[in-house]
């Protein structure tokens, strides 16, 4: 499942790590399962979790529940998509 917010909050120090991605047209990128947070910074992304699509736009972010299957991740419009992925450096087992 995904959760969208537009609000851009910081994450607790030590506690999440962040890549930056940068997708073109045509391209695809499978994110890992590590991952809970999508940030766009520019551009529009298109998601697939779970048989569950969602569009973000700039500014925009999501997390994930945690799931078995890869998330996968596009640019729309003919425009260079920027994310932050964040994951969890400690995840809590279950």
């Amino acid at each position: 499942m995904l959760q969208i917010s537009s609000e851009c909050a910081a994450p607790v120090s030590g506690a999440l790590e962040e890549d930056r991605i940068i997708l073109m047209e045509n391209e695809v990128y499978r994110l890992p399962q590590t991952h809970q947070e999508i940030q766009v910074l520019s551009g529009i992304a298109w998601i697939t979790l779970d048989q569950q699509d969602i569009i973000l736009r700039s500014h925009e972010k999501a997390s994930l529940a945690p799931s078995k299957n890869f998330a996968v991740i596009s640019a729309l419009n003919n425009m260079p998509l920027i994310l932050t992925l964040r994951q969890d450096k400690n995840p809590v087992r279950t």
